[in-house]
């Protein structure tokens, strides 16, 4: 099981995805706003998309209006989360990645 941390931007102009070595979390875009819970959802997607996994393996463990957020991802390691996302990563953000 994988917990994943999150910064969520709703609103954007396009769903991305990249890590932030500052925050120590993963920022992740979405067009979605972020009212009724469509961004929410809108990430829980995008998130199981990059992972590879089903959606149905992706748990909240953290959501609400703030944007730091935390994400449960059942069936892979927090080693594997990060290495799938960071095979993802469409920011343009720093080379370092978690646990670098």
């Amino acid at each position: 099981m994988a917990r994943i941390p999150l910064w969520v931007n709703a609103g954007s102009r396009r769903d991305a995805i990249d890590w932030d070595p500052w925050r120590k979390r993963w920022v992740v875009a979405c067009r979605e706003p972020p009212s009724g819970g469509k961004a929410n959802r809108a990430v829980a997607v995008l998130v199981a998309e990059r992972l590879g996994i089903p959606l149905s393996s992706i748990h909240w463990i953290r959501a609400g209006s703030s944007h730091a957020k935390m994400l449960r991802a059942d069936g892979i390691t927090d080693a594997d989360a990060a290495r799938r996302l960071s095979a993802h990563r469409t920011m343009s953000g720093s080379p370092e990645t978690p646990g670098g």
